[in-house]
């Protein structure tokens, strides 16, 4: 059985996923349109090596722990995502995407052909499937 905790964080993960993608895009941009800040005083420890070129410090960026963490969350949500069939990626749109604050709960999820049991086992191997490739579960 799945933990609580796990599972609560797996559904925020997938409920932030329109969001989180967009924020990663406008990320990748950012990073991507910037160009280097010349004549900006900066300290740097003795050890600290300066990126030769501009192509290696914005791929040192994209490198980065937050972008990564994003990337695989988004990645993990797309996966699942499309491995589903049209009914259960409605299911999944609808409980999850319709409303970003909370999930729609199951009796109110209309226009789809399953009962609240089906739907119930199909949200859970959703989670599990996102919770295996993210890591979160085994």
């Amino acid at each position: 059985m799945l933990e609580r905790d796990s599972w609560r964080i797996l559904e925020i993960i997938i409920r932030r996923y329109p969001d989180k993608k967009k924020e990663y895009e406008e990320y990748v941009s950012d990073v991507m349109g910037a160009s280097p800040r010349e004549g900006i005083p900066c300290c740097y420890r003795e050890d600290y090596t300066k990126p030769q070129s501009v192509t290696e410090a914005k791929a040192m960026k994209l490198n980065s722990t937050y972008a990564q963490r994003l990337k695989n969350q988004i990645e993990a949500v797309e996966f699942v995502y499309n491995s589903l069939n049209e009914a259960e990626q409605k299911l999944m749109r609808e409980r999850f995407w319709r409303d970003r604050k909370r999930n729609i709960p199951y009796l109110k999820i209309h226009d789809v052909s399953y009962s609240e049991r089906q739907m119930r086992r199909i949200v859970y191997r959703i989670i599990v499937q996102v919770g295996k490739y993210l890591g979160e579960i085994r």
